[in-house]
């Protein structure tokens, strides 16, 4: 299965989600999750024990950032939950 030029959600089997851009060309041969910028010149293989799920999702359009399904920025939203854990961790070695 070779899907180019479509964005997708990656599932590894520890759970971890990632989201890959339009850019990024991915192709699954014989459960082996292929990708790379170039379709046929893969950087990254990701074995079948180690990814769960791959979804097609939403690309976001290279010349402006915004989503094409008009959703929110994920990505916007997981830095500001780890912008605000980093202030936990800090006030709590300022209490010390």
């Amino acid at each position: 299965m070779a899907a180019s030029g479509m964005a997708f959600k990656l599932t590894y089997s520890d759970g971890q989600e990632t989201d890959y851009d339009d850019s990024t060309k991915w192709e699954v041969e014989n459960g082996v999750v292929k990708m790379g910028r170039e379709a046929g010149k893969w950087t990254v293989f990701v074995s079948p024990s180690h990814w769960a799920t791959l979804e097609i999702v939403a690309g976001k359009n290279k010349d402006n950032g915004e989503d094409r399904g008009g959703g929110d920025d994920k990505d916007e939203d997981e830095e500001k939950d780890d912008d605000e854990d980093n202030g936990k961790e800090q006030d709590e070695d300022e209490d010390s």
